[in-house]
């Protein structure tokens, strides 16, 4: 990244989603460990359809999220809006770290786990749109796809800091020391980064395109209406919900949170090769979404996405079948490396999407309309595929059929990015004349108007 300015602007929202990704991911990267400790004892298969089962509910937050805080991103500004939904979302994953157990307060443990897992949802439906769109806003010309596929790599990049750092409690506490205290430790962790990424975040501008709406009295009355009441604004969701969106919550959350899942339940890994496995994997997978993100820039986001879900289907049956081939002997290179080829893949999916989505929508709704599609996109497809593919796994005893469910879903999001995505990125070049600046230009702020 050659511009000064927007690397850092950049770096400054991705430490807040990083964060905000983190703290969500926290609760996956300890599953089993918070099943144990919240969850009636009884059944392992139930408990643990319990603990899939937290995590999607918190799914269904999110939209109430974007009702609460995409609006206020399009009416008073998108800095003020992810500097509010950090603190939700760090004070609900605190509040985690300091619950009393099922051992200690019965029923209320699970209740409130549950609760402040909604919280957190809520905090991470609002936050994410507006990040992407102020990250957009001061993109140059041409290089957006470039910029904002770096804020997806922090799905990712949250989930790694989460695994590695329960890897290290596991490996330096004993069992004890960490069931009765260590498991707080991540949770504690996220109140003095919560801080620092407030105060970096309060010394952010707003971005022009947002400032000049305001100095110009352009700024909608009722951002939430504005995208619901028309037809027009409907395709962009649908768009975005179908296609982009849906074949980044499948393919993301069967490659990194189900298959945390897949190793530990159904193959019996322990938790600390299969945190290190898949810590390796997303290392390497990194690099790969600036890469994407820049040739989304130059040959179009639906080809770049097309051409990852099509692989990523194609891919991910002899993934998850070799995967389970060399768990079975311990060989745990082979196990890695298949995660990572559906790691890689995931990034062509997931790269192009921010640019993609907020493109469809005028500037005086776009965190708006971009939220709707984002959750919508979640819920439909992402948010409980853990839940559904361990019940499958469960009911036919087959240790694949979550995978066969994975590949299913995303056949819709395959046909809607082929014949709708690719044809309505098409129009919307022609009707704008072909007027992007060059590659090399500098210019901010107002590409997006």
């Amino acid at each position: 990244m050659k511009n000064p300015g927007i690397t850092r602007i950049v770096g400054a929202s991705s430490i807040g989603t990083v964060l905000e990704y983190y703290d969500f991911f926290a609760y996956v990267a300890l599953t089993g460990t918070l099943t144990q400790l919240f969850l009636p004892a009884g059944d392992p298969v139930v408990a643990t359809l319990l603990a899939a089962a937290t995590f999607g509910v918190s799914y269904l937050a999110r939209p109430l999220g974007t009702v609460i805080f995409s609006p206020m991103a399009d009416r008073i500004g998108r800095k003020k809006t992810f500097v509010v939904t950090l603190g939700v979302m760090g004070g609900a994953t605190v509040a985690i770290g300091c619950l009393p157990t099922y051992a200690a307060a019965g029923s209320f443990a699970p209740a409130a786990l549950l609760f402040l897992r909604v919280v957190q949802g809520v905090g991470l439906g609002g936050e994410y749109g507006s990040a992407v769109v102020y990250v957009t806003e001061h993109a140059p010309r041409g290089r957006r796809g470039r910029y904002t596929s770096v804020l997806q790599s922090t799905a990712s990049v949250g989930l790694l800091i989460a695994l590695v750092l329960v890897s290290l409690l596991k490996v330096t506490l004993t069992p004890a020391a960490f069931a009765g205290w260590g498991w707080r430790i991540p949770f504690l962790l996220s109140a003095p980064i919560v801080l620092v990424a407030t105060l970096v975040r309060l010394r952010m501008s707003e971005t022009p395109v947002f400032t000049d709406l305001r100095n110009s009295g352009q700024l909608a009355k009722s951002p939430l209406l504005d995208t619901v009441r028309t037809w027009k604004s409907w395709k962009a969701i649908l768009l975005g919900t179908f296609g982009a969106q849906g074949g980044t919550s499948v393919t993301l959350y069967t490659s990194i949170v189900y298959m945390l899942y897949f190793l530990q339940t159904v193959l019996k890994v322990d938790e600390t090769h299969t945190n290190l496995c898949l810590a390796i994997a997303i290392v390497l997978a990194a690099p790969c979404y600036p890469l994407f993100g820049a040739l989304s820039d130059r040959i179009g986001r639906s080809r770049v996405m097309l051409l990852g879900i099509l692989l990523w289907v194609l891919a991910a049956y002899p993934a998850f079948a070799g995967i389970r081939a060399a768990a079975g002997s311990s060989s745990w290179p082979a196990v890695t490396a298949p995660i990572t080829v559906l790691a890689v893949l995931t990034a062509m999916v997931m790269a192009p999407l921010p640019a993609f989505i907020t493109e469809q929508f005028p500037p005086q709704s776009r965190t708006t309309g971009f939220g709707f599609a984002q959750q919508l996109g979640n819920i439909l497809f992402g948010g409980f595929l853990p839940l559904i593919s361990l019940s499958l796994v469960s009911a036919t005893g087959n240790q694949l059929a979550g995978v066969g469910y994975s590949i299913a879903s995303l056949l819709p999001c395959l046909a809607v990015t082929l014949f709708w995505g690719i044809r309505s990125e098409r129009a919307r070049a022609t009707a704008a004349g072909r007027s992007e600046a060059p590659v090399s230009s500098r210019t901010t702020g107002g590409a997006l108007r």
